[in-house]
């Protein structure tokens, strides 16, 4: 485990990057839009922000016309706008905080790292952005809801394990999350065991389901989400999860038992 949390895919950590993920990290959809961010920064050499200093329009419109955004809100966005919808920060945010590119003036253009990045292989961009939005990228932007912040991103390697294990048949978020809090919220597990299935329980279970399935390992294209909308049982929509054929192309366990 505690190379899982603190290491994940060194020699150690059980979980590892298929050697020919090169073949499939185009599939990624979260990955597909930040290459072709990068290739509209650097075609413009300075792409002008807006004063208020967030993606052009135009821009924003290219990548959310591309089909790689699925969220459920998006019907109800009158105009694409960098500050309306969720994949497009995080996108931006990324390629400033690995120093990709810089910003000055209002305009973004590609640094001499983020020049030699694009000369090299998929694979590596595609590991940078993956470890980025896993372990540097905060979930609590996300979503605001009623946690610290954390639920999800804690242990969000043994998550991947799990579904490896468990993803080949259709399970509840539910059967995920539960393993997390058992692996990491003592108090919580404790409460389940003896049956106090209180609001707390339930908020990490919609914390959990909101900010791994639906934004963390949907944007990366790893599992196939089927929602259940019987809104008499719950507000929320239930969601039924499977691994995605993307997921064992890109990963595989040592010493799988």
């Amino acid at each position: 485990m505690n190379p899982l949390l603190y290491a994940p895919f060194t020699p150690e950590a059980i979980l590892q990057f298929r050697k020919d993920i090169d073949a499939h990290v185009n599939k990624a959809p979260f990955f597909k839009l930040s290459e072709l961010l990068l290739h509209e920064i650097k075609q413009a050499g300075q792409l002008k922000l807006t004063v208020n200093g967030n993606l052009p329009v135009r821009v924003c419109e290219l990548l959310c016309s591309q089909n790689l955004i699925h969220w459920p809100y998006m019907k109800f966005v009158k105009r694409i706008r960098e500050e309306e919808i969720p994949y497009l920060w995080p996108l931006k945010q990324y390629l400033l905080d690995q120093g990709l590119v810089k910003k000055r003036s209002n305009f973004l253009s590609l640094t001499k790292s983020g020049e030699k990045l694009l000369e090299g292989p998929q694979a590596i961009r595609f590991i940078q952005i993956f470890n980025y939005l896993a372990s540097r990228f905060h979930w609590g932007n996300f979503y605001q809801l009623q946690d610290d912040g954390k639920c999800g991103q804690l242990g969000w390697a043994y998550s991947l394990v799990l579904l490896s294990k468990y993803g080949d048949k259709p399970q509840k978020s539910e059967f995920y999350s539960l393993k997390l809090i058992r692996a990491f919220e003592k108090e919580l597990w404790d409460a389940h065991q003896k049956g106090k299935e209180g609001k707390t329980i339930q908020d990490y279970h919609h914390a959990y389901e909101a900010r791994f399935f639906e934004c963390f390992a949907d944007w990366f294209g790893l599992v196939n989400i089927e929602r259940n909308r019987d809104h008499s049982i719950s507000y929320f929509d239930q969601l039924s999860i499977t691994k995605s054929e993307l997921f064992d192309q890109l990963f595989e366990l040592k010493n799988k038992k």
